[in-house]
């Protein structure tokens, strides 16, 4: 049987709900110095841009709206710094530190469908126009509607004609629609496994 250990004081526990009863009540064992994520699959979903559409049972629920703004900020730091400050899918150097090369964390989440539990397993660095074609139904939203702007970016990015885009939008809209027939479970335990406290209940 696996065991949980407190990265800060080495502490051992059985169960993972023990650790976590651990770092409740031991508040000095909590926001460590973040050098790398422990339990990330870096490769997970690879480095190619796609639709990547949230099932509307997790909307808003996130890492950086369950933990401390901190803590969010050393965790897409450590996400930014350790590739260079470049863009994970199309390249783009942040070190200009303009509008549209501005990065941002995006999550990447495998979808149990027995258990219907959401886990993530990697945070990735993206470009702001990378995240935004990423959530291509959160740019065309009216109060957005930057959905064309995001459909040329990722055509661009992924060499896509507008036959092979449609066909990735409607394939991606197709799987947001069959999740969405269920209520998903959000598994954050790539977060608390590295001792980053949870301050919003999941």
């Amino acid at each position: 049987m696996s065991t949980h250990t407190c990265m800060k004081c080495n502490e051992t526990f059985k169960y993972k709900s023990s650790l976590t009863t651990h770092l409740n009540r031991k508040k000095s064992c909590v926001n460590i110095e973040l050098t790398h994520l422990i339990g990330e699959d870096r490769t997970f979903g690879g480095n190619d841009l796609f639709i990547d559409l949230i099932p509307s049972s997790c909307w808003f629920s996130n890492v950086r709206t369950s933990i401390k703004g901190s803590c969010w900020n050393k965790l897409r730091k450590l996400v930014y710094e350790r590739v260079g400050n470049i863009c994970e899918c199309c390249g783009v150097n942040d070190e200009k530190k303009s509008f549209e090369t501005r990065l941002e964390a995006h999550e990447r989440w495998f979808y149990d469908d027995v258990t219907k539990t959401q886990k993530l397993m990697r945070i990735i660095a993206l470009c702001k126009l990378c995240h935004l074609a990423t959530h291509f139904g959160y740019a065309n939203l009216p109060h957005v509607n930057r959905g064309e702007e995001a459909k040329q970016h990722f055509m661009k990015v992924r060499n896509f004609t507008e036959e092979q885009f449609e066909e990735h939008r409607k394939e991606a809209f197709r799987l947001w629609n069959e999740r969405n027939i269920n209520t998903w479970m959000l598994d954050l335990s790539l977060i608390t496994d590295n001792n980053i406290e949870l301050v919003k209940k999941i």
